[in-house]
């Protein structure tokens, strides 16, 4: 069944939450946004949720086509950007033949538009076959600190769970697969002393054991394993002939294979130990780990049917493993199966160059409301 979407009011739609300022630090812009898709959705006769988690953000937006006890499927995007207040002003929304380009504008304000397009033309059949939900994420951005609890409870209740990031190509690449991530900063302290009397002062070089947790995680750092592990800071010492009291290092490790974060929270353990035994003192600015969204054998059974999916809709199907994280990665660990990269598609998020390719919204929103009206078939 084809979607009717009219393009021109997609995009005029699209510069308005472009050019509405929501990135953290900003929560009545990010509540601003999320209160344009609620009162959308409570035109629509929808019931409408709205949690607010200031001073941390804006409102988290929940939608749902009925009460349930389980949802088939939820729908997510977030309505956070990396930027600034003020950024809007620096460069509006534009557009020329081909793109889109302004703040947020592919990651990712026009993958919750489409959400909302989809859903408002719905087939009445399917919203009767199949209970819905809708989540408008307020601070995905921030790796969903204050609206995680709320992610979670419903993820524990959805048997699929459909994230509206950008596509890693247009039309047809979606994501089943995400690397996980440990982020580590850590203060070593040892004790300060004169280069030249080590032996006799007591001195404890806080580089040499820094140098000592560098390269036992840099073991992890593997090709084959599909695993990177970059020192991104490593700050210490002030004299070339002064022991250095302190040294701060911070990682950012990324990996494909779930079995990796216990077996890296197994090593760090084992650091602070080495470290502590040898009169050093341990300070973790920062202990993160995000799990890696990797499928099961139901999860790989589905993309089957996504790709069946895909040549009935005649749209170019392919996977994109993606290094990067999303929500789907801490909310696959509740159950469901996630589907990924279903918005329309652009490049250089995060960056000023950021931009939506005009010719991906109409066959991107197509595919996943296609999705949505292959679920109904087996409800």
């Amino acid at each position: 069944m084809a979607l009717k979407m009219d393009l021109d009011q997609y995009l005029r739609e699209l510069e308005w939450l472009v050019n509405t300022d929501s990135g953290q630090g900003n929560p009545e812009g990010i509540t601003a946004v999320g209160d344009f898709f609620a009162d959308r959705f409570a035109a629509m006769g929808w019931i409408v949720e709205k949690y607010d988690l200031r001073p941390g953000t804006g409102n988290c937006t929940v939608v749902k086509n009925r009460e349930a006890d389980r949802y088939d499927l939820m729908l997510i995007g977030h309505v956070d950007t990396v930027f600034q207040t003020g950024e809007t002003a620096k460069r509006p929304f534009r557009r020329d033949e081909k793109n889109c380009y302004g703040v947020g504008v592919i990651d990712m304000k026009q993958g919750c538009l489409s959400m909302l397009h989809i859903l408002e033309q719905l087939p009445a059949q399917v919203n009767e076959k199949l209970n819905i939900m809708a989540i408008f994420n307020p601070d995905e951005e921030v790796g969903s600190r204050w609206s995680k609890p709320i992610l979670h409870r419903y993820a524990a209740i959805c048997d699929k769970v459909f994230v509206f990031e950008a596509g890693g190509s247009h039309p047809g690449m979606v994501t089943v697969e995400r690397k996980g991530q440990t982020a580590l900063s850590v203060t070593i302290t040892g004790r300060a002393g004169h280069a030249g009397y080590m032996f006799e002062n007591g001195s404890l070089s806080a580089v040499t054991e820094a140098v000592h947790w560098v390269n036992v995680l840099n073991q992890y750092h593997s090709e084959e394993m599909d695993t990177t592990v970059n020192v991104g800071v490593f700050n210490a010492g002030e004299k070339r002939n002064v022991v250095a009291q302190t040294a701060t290092v911070a990682w950012d490790i990324r990996y494909s294979r779930p079995e990796i974060k216990d077996q890296l929270e197994t090593t760090l353990d084992e650091l602070v130990k080495h470290a502590e035994a040898g009169g050093y003192k341990v300070e973790f600015g920062l202990r993160k780990t995000s799990p890696a969204l990797a499928p099961d054998e139901q999860g790989w059974a589905y993309v089957e049917r996504i790709k069946k999916v895909a040549k009935k809709t005649g749209v170019t199907f392919a996977l994109k493993k993606r290094g990067g994280m999303s929500d789907a990665n801490h909310m696959s660990q509740l159950g469901p199966i996630c589907v990924d990269s279903l918005g329309p598609t652009g490049d250089f998020d995060h960056s000023d160059r950021e931009y939506l390719a005009i010719d991906s919204i109409v066959p991107y929103t197509q595919f996943a409301y296609d999705l949505i009206c292959d679920l109904a078939e087996d409800a």
